[in-house]
């Protein structure tokens, strides 16, 4: 059996704006590394691994 809690919040103005902003960068991440896992697998055969992602972290974050 599968169980499920919803959740409701209710930002204030300066709150919304700083989840969205959070959910944008997210977003673009997932994107990101969904693009370097396909391409990879295609050169390769092979996937990539979570901590090989993460090394793509510290210098996308510097940008």
């Amino acid at each position: 059996m599968h169980r499920a809690i919803k959740v409701r919040i209710y930002p204030n103005k300066t709150q919304a704006k700083k989840l969205s902003q959070v959910m944008g960068c997210c977003r673009w991440w997932y994107n990101y590394a969904l693009n370097l896992c396909i391409d990879t697998y295609k050169a390769t055969g092979k996937a990539l691994k979570q901590v090989a992602l993460n090394k793509y972290l510290p210098k996308l974050k510097k940008e």
